[in-house]
């Protein structure tokens, strides 16, 4: 279950009216299933949703998530395994995990709805816990500008991170924007690519000015825009959080969209098509004046080379590549 998903649960639980803990990831050590800043929620009620070490601190975790509803505190917890004990408890090769738990009751919902919003609005924010008490304090661009100890420590941030401020530990949760990816063409390759994108988290636009795009796609989460693609991508903010993937095979269709991609800062451009296809493509976009350097940029023949065959292995080929270079680009 992505972030998104699990905020959007706690909001609805909350204004039920019902009382929940919230786990969050907030550092570790060697090996470790889930990275800082994995959440997991325990509702009063016994809901369980979201993880923090893929199943081999989650029982205990439970336990000690109903006592702090029930007592209204906060608790940090440190777990650890040598290399011995590391496979029977799941974490493969040994490590260190220490999660951090706090209450979240119907007068927090104001907080969660500004997390839902900023999901909405698809910007960066950071949300700085004091793990002693739970104190919490909301850092967006604006409040990051002002000159704290807090603001200091948080600007240059690039993932969640365990921070000791003036003898307190903090915590600084990072909600990063969401990875978009921008598809060019409703083929077969499209629909199993738009399932992986889903299961990842990503906010996915398909593009084609045809008619076929029911034929491929039945999700209300995908924004479906029926334009000519150099035209359709204007009214997409793109950003270097941006993957833009043509598939289409017509010229008429891919290359304006390339065209106009080239001059963006989407972190991948993929382009489905043989070498053959991919170096005729290069020479109809250099005589148009499109220089090397830019030409470079684009990944073709699109995907990691694993011998796909299927529409599903293209896709999955292609989506692999788009996280390796993301993770990349982001580290």
């Amino acid at each position: 279950m992505i972030e998104k998903e699990i905020y959007n649960k706690i909001a609805l639980i909350l204004k039920k009216k019902k009382d929940l803990a919230l786990i969050s990831v907030i550092e570790t050590w060697g090996s470790s299933p889930r990275p800082v800043g994995s959440i997991m929620v325990v509702s009063e009620d016994q809901q369980v949703f979201g993880s923090v070490s893929g199943g081999c601190i989650e029982s205990f975790v439970f336990g000690k998530a109903l006592e702090v509803i029930k007592y209204n505190k906060v608790m940090t917890l440190d777990f650890g395994v040598t290399n011995k004990q590391a496979w029977e408890v799941g974490l493969t090769c040994g490590g260190k995990i220490k999660v951090f738990i706090e209450k979240f009751s119907q007068s927090d919902l104001s907080y969660v709805e500004k997390i839902n919003n900023n999901f909405t609005k698809n910007n960066n924010l950071i949300v700085a816990t004091n793990i002693l008490n739970g104190a919490k304090k909301i850092l967006n661009e604006d409040s990051l500008k002002k000159n704290t100890s807090i603001t200091q420590e948080a600007i240059n941030l690039k993932d969640s991170k365990l921070k000791l401020i003036n003898n307190e530990s903090w915590f600084f949760k990072i909600f990063k924007t969401e990875i978009k990816l921008i598809i060019i063409g409703a083929v077969h390759i499209a629909e199993p690519l738009i399932k992986f994108a889903s299961i990842l988290g990503y906010r996915i636009f398909l593009i084609d000015p045809r008619n076929n795009i029911k034929d491929v796609s039945d999700d209300n989460n995908i924004e479906i825009i029926k334009d000519w693609p150099d035209e359709a991508l204007k009214k997409i903010s793109i950003d270097n959080n941006c993957a833009i993937v043509t598939l289409t095979h017509d010229t008429k269709l891919d290359d304006p969209a390339l065209e106009y991609s080239l001059n963006s800062k989407a972190f991948y451009i993929g382009c489905l098509g043989s070498k053959k296809t991919h170096a005729s493509r290069i020479a109809r976009l250099n005589k148009k004046g499109i220089q090397k350097n830019h030409l470079s940029k684009l990944n073709g023949p699109i995907g990691l080379p694993i011998g796909a065959k299927t529409p599903a292995e293209i896709a999955s080929s292609i989506i692999s590549q788009i996280i390796e270079i993301k993770n990349k680009i982001h580290a």
